[in-house]
């Protein structure tokens, strides 16, 4: 049950996150996630589910909620009252309804990230084998989910394939049969919706297999540098890198990638080309859903080099993934 309730955090995270900061609608939506999140707690969720719904639900309300209105986005709406003619007493309700919360948006922020990291805390704490141990599932846990990702979305490659060798054999049949471009199925399946087509797929198993690459540490790495560090000099360079670049990078990548997605599904943009396809924040949305599993992946890093510098010796093989010297060398743990 409690892991139920994690992935319906995870859930009331990415509903927070596409709808309106503007809505009431939010407010709902965030008490799904702190109820469920305390709930999970309580009823000892599985430990990848619970990091994940923390991370998650924790980003989700510094990104998305009205507790993250700039004073830009409040002008905004200021805007949006003046020019509404019907149900103007509506539209002022909602102004001084967040308007206040400007003032207050910084120390909100704050207490909601309190909450998580000591919720976090009790987690870690209360573990019946120990809190390392409670980390390094996790972690695992978090590993497994975007090794599964990976696996799923590499099927794609199929359909890709199937479509690049239709592209080129239509093409080449065009030159023998130039009326074939008038027929319903030529307007169907136009040689401009399949190319279009082949770079979304390409796109989609980039974005979603960008976190498998991390978790199996097959990324470049600048060797000739990496292997002369000691195994603790490697754990401490990931565990910075994947704390301070990584996971703030995904955050910027989810927020911003969100937005440009709900701007592309409000105006109903399409391909550029006039027989292109319809529909573009489908692929646009694949972006920050894409550095969800990067920062999960990161945050997995994270957690196993954590275990690797403080945790038992007896855990150091199995945390020090990212302490080797490359993708297929076994880990190596330090006297």
């Amino acid at each position: 049950m409690g892991t139920i309730l994690s992935i319906i955090t995870i859930i009331a995270a990415g509903v927070i996150v596409v709808l309106n900061p503007t809505s009431v609608l939010v407010f709902y939506a965030l008490g799904a996630i702190v109820i469920s999140h305390l709930g999970a707690w309580l009823l000892r969720a599985r430990p990848g589910w619970f990091l994940s719904a923390t991370l998650l639900g924790w980003a989700s309300v510094m990104i998305s909620t009205p507790l993250a209105l700039t004073t830009t986005q409040l002008n905004q709406l200021r805007r949006i009252v003046r020019r509404e003619r019907d149900g103007w007493e509506n539209a002022q309700a909602t102004l001084d309804f967040f308007e206040p919360l400007v003032s207050y948006a910084v120390p909100l922020l704050i207490a909601v990230t309190l909450y998580f990291v000591v919720m976090l805390g009790l987690a870690v704490r209360r573990a019946n084998q120990g809190g390392y141990r409670y980390l390094l599932d996790g972690a695992n846990g978090m590993a497994a989910t975007c090794v599964a990702t990976g696996k799923i979305v590499s099927v794609l490659y199929i359909p890709m394939i199937v479509i690049i060798l239709y592209d080129v054999t239509q093409r080449k049949y065009l030159g023998y049969n130039p009326n074939f471009t008038s027929t319903a199925w030529y307007e169907t399946f136009s040689s401009t919706r399949l190319q279009e087509m082949e770079w979304h797929l390409h796109a989609v198993l980039f974005l979603m297999a960008l976190a498998y690459g991390y978790v199996k540490d097959a990324h470049v790495r600048i060797e000739l540098v990496r292997d002369t560090f000691r195994p603790r000099t490697k754990a401490w360079i990931e565990l910075f890198g994947a704390v301070l670049f990584l996971v703030p990078y995904c955050y910027v990548i989810i927020e911003y990638g969100t937005e440009n997605m709900m701007r592309a599904y409000n105006i109903g943009e399409g391909s550029d080309a006039l027989t292109g396809l319809p529909y573009r924040f489908i692929i646009k949305g694949f972006l920050p859903l894409g550095f969800v599993f990067v920062a999960l992946a990161g945050l997995s890093a994270a957690l196993k080099c954590i275990v690797f510098l403080f945790g038992p010796v007896t855990m150091r093989e199995e945390s020090g993934q990212y302490t080797t010297g490359g993708v297929h060398s076994a880990p190596k743990a330090e006297a």
